[in-house]
């Protein structure tokens, strides 16, 4: 407001009225727009990449090592060139992987050739054993032995167990002679097992009467030249060698029917189809795959175990 002099020499008032802005006028909404163009670009750049991804896909090396989405397994991102689909959307149909025709040719031929070179295998669950079993039994039937044979799946795998039957004894009172009938059941099951690749433990077992012959010859000694005897019928029957892990003599000492150790039935040999869980206990108990406090006449020294140590 001002005052100055009229005509009359009498004062003027002059009031001067100014507009005031509002707090929030120099923040405008120019940030908006901004950031809406912004919004835009991206949303086209998106549209842009998810509409060539199929070419990139088709020319891009590495197209088919991945087909699942990278997000769930652990690619490297939705742009590097190795996903299928930048994000699974609802109503778009996602590439569902094709195999090579070429590839699956070879693998197929690949296990012609392995069943036409070697058909043997490893047997591991009871249903695997169940059927070896049954084989086994069907095979014995044929040389008129199933009466010398009793076939059990075990924890351990397959217990094949050769024994007497009332007309016949598998070997000679006292001796290990072996009776040709049992050679021939022997011979049968070196034909079977020849083609499975478990290990094998042969165990030879006698009754409770004692034997003495010379030279301290005992039943332990007469239950291991047994066992021994039937490893080496198997493998002239075809067995592998390799195949057998540890022949055994057992003497008296488990008996089929320890109500009455004196029986017969108590004679026999023993083959314990080990599984591999079985087998790998047997390595650890006997093999040197593990670690162990060694003692010798110069003092106690660790060593380290050999794991998968065959020796």
């Amino acid at each position: 407001m001002k005052r100055g002099k009229g005509a009359g020499g009498e004062h003027e008032i002059i009031i001067k009225r100014r507009s005031k802005k509002g707090h929030g006028d120099e923040h405008g909404g120019a940030w908006k727009v901004a950031f809406a163009d912004f919004t835009l670009a991206m949303m086209a750049l998106f549209m842009v990449l998810w509409i060539i991804q199929p070419q990139m896909q088709q020319n891009n090396p590495s197209f088919g090592q991945m087909q699942s989405n990278p997000l769930v397994d652990g690619g490297a991102g939705i742009f590097d060139g190795t996903s299928t689909s930048p994000l699974e959307m609802d109503g778009v149909q996602l590439p569902v992987p094709q195999p090579d025709p070429q590839t699956s040719q070879e693998t197929a031929e690949a296990s012609d050739e392995r069943s036409e070179g070697d058909d043997s295998r490893r047997y591991s669950s009871a249903a695997e054993l169940k059927a070896l079993a049954e084989r086994i039994l069907a095979e014995a039937e044929e040389v008129d032995a199933v009466a010398n044979l009793e076939v059990d799946v075990v924890p351990q795998g397959l217990r094949i167990l050769i024994k007497d039957d009332r007309d016949r004894f598998m070997f000679a009172r006292g001796s290990a002679t072996l009776d040709p009938h049992f050679r021939r059941l022997l011979g049968v099951l070196a034909g079977v097992l020849g083609k499975v690749d478990n290990k094998l433990i042969v165990s030879g077992h006698t009754d409770a009467t004692p034997f003495r012959g010379r030279g301290g010859y005992d039943n332990w000694n007469l239950s291991g030249d047994r066992a021994l005897r039937a490893r080496n019928v198997l493998v002239e029957g075809g067995l592998s060698p390799a195949s057998v892990l540890q022949v055994a003599a057992q003497a008296d000492v488990m008996p089929l029917r320890p109500d009455d150790p004196k029986s017969g039935a108590n004679r026999r040999v023993e083959i314990l189809l080990l599984t591999e869980r079985a087998e790998a206990l047997y390595r650890e108990l006997f093999g040197d795959s593990y670690a162990r406090a060694q003692v010798t006449e110069q003092g106690a020294r660790f060593v380290e175990g050999t794991v998968g140590s065959e020796g």
